[in-house]
């Protein structure tokens, strides 16, 4: 189920997809640069999120996250689960990842290809194809884990497990969609998420700013809980599954009419009308 404003979302994520097939059939690399430069800000905001301080042009990690953005544009398939953008989040952290081991270890990694060939050159194509198919599976299996561990963290602080989720989802989706919502408009507030996650009880003027009324704050408050933590923690591949922006981070993008919760039955596992 979708509300108002899904369809712009799907459309400019379909648009981009499509940029960067043409910018992988085109050789003069017209498409990529563009692609390159209009991203760039994206590029720096997860960037500094996974190195966890602000990262700036003059920066190495800049540099290898540019790289692994432009390695997204060259591997991403359009029948792969995740969209683009999450799988361009997905390369950059690896990379990021890799330039830290190599860091802390001071090895120098061989190269992929032997000297003196090309770095596109295979002479087993399919080969070749299937690796780096299988090398996806794995890196966005990897990525999972990572995110259903992070999860699981978050969740603790809040003595909340995983499981108690399936118990306290609303069994009706526009329910959840709302949750969501408020979710949203908690997150993108700092007062508001202080508020939340301090306070022991729900007060008036809390649930009048949210909308909602207390009785069902209180119902819905441990799930509520899960979802604002989705919206704040480095959780993309949740955010995606929720059709939530992946680049967001404590709210910054979550305005109100922003969060549609078409697949908010993620955290439950109902999925009945009112």
């Amino acid at each position: 189920m979708h509300v108002p404003g899904d369809g712009d979302r799907y459309r400019k994520k379909r648009e981009l997809e499509e940029r960067v097939l043409k910018a992988q059939t085109d050789s003069s690399s017209e498409y990529r640069e563009e692609l390159l430069g209009e991203h760039q800000t994206y590029i720096k905001k997860i960037a500094s999120r996974i190195c966890k301080r602000p990262v700036t042009n003059q920066d190495d990690e800049f540099s290898i996250a540019l790289s692994g953005f432009n390695e997204a544009i060259s591997r991403y398939e359009p029948d792969q689960p995740s969209s683009f953008l999450t799988f361009a989040y997905m390369v950059v952290q690896r990379r990021l990842a890799d330039y830290y081991r190599r860091e802390q270890k001071h090895q120098n990694q061989l190269p992929l290809v032997p000297p003196g060939s090309k770095e596109n050159e295979s002479h087993y194509p399919e080969v070749i194809a299937q690796s780096f198919a299988r090398y996806r599976e794995r890196e966005l299996a990897e990525m999972r884990r990572s995110e259903l561990a992070q999860f699981a963290e978050a969740l603790n602080r809040y003595k909340i497990r995983i499981r108690d989720l399936v118990h306290v989802s609303p069994k009706h989706r526009d329910t959840r969609e709302d949750m969501l919502k408020i979710a949203c408009r908690i997150a993108a507030e700092k007062d508001l998420r202080e508020q939340f996650f301090r306070g022991k009880r729900i007060k008036k003027e809390f649930a009048e700013r949210v909308g909602c009324h207390r009785r069902t704050l209180k119902r819905h408050r441990t799930y509520l809980i899960a979802l604002v933590l989705v919206i704040v923690e480095d959780l993309p591949l949740m955010r995606e599954y929720l059709d939530l922006p992946i680049d967001m981070k404590g709210g910054g993008n979550c305005a109100e009419g922003d969060c549609h919760g078409s697949r908010s039955a993620a955290l439950g596992s109902h999925d009945t009308g009112r």
